[in-house]
């Protein structure tokens, strides 16, 4: 049996709900760059696809943190450090991103 398997599989499955939502943000830039005659929509389309790799990157850290605090049983584990404060600025380029391309779509069709 593995040692705190809660812990980890909780860990794991946080991973991977990240890589999923990192996934359907790439997804959604590649739309959005293909959609024909919108403004922006290649620059949109390209900064989404990075910021979701930004996401995968900033994923993997908090993974890899988190297993190495669960395997120390360190029980000062924090809900909220660095790597958290990482992922808010990265959903709110996301965000502004998504916003900036709609508005382009309301001035410019």
């Amino acid at each position: 049996m593995i040692e705190k398997f809660q812990d980890h599989a909780s860990n794991e499955r946080t991973y991977l709900s990240w890589i999923r939502t990192a996934i359907a943000i790439a997804g959604f830039g590649i739309v959005i760059e293909r959609l024909p005659g919108t403004p922006n929509g290649p620059w949109t389309g390209l900064a989404l696809v990075v910021l979701s790799a930004v996401l995968v990157a900033l994923a993997s850290l908090r993974f890899l943190f988190i297993r190495k605090q669960i395997e120390r049983s360190d029980p000062g584990r924090s809900m909220f450090g660095r790597i958290e404060v990482l992922f808010a600025l990265t959903l709110t380029m996301l965000l502004l991103t998504v916003f900036v391309f709609l508005l382009g779509l309301a001035q410019g069709g």
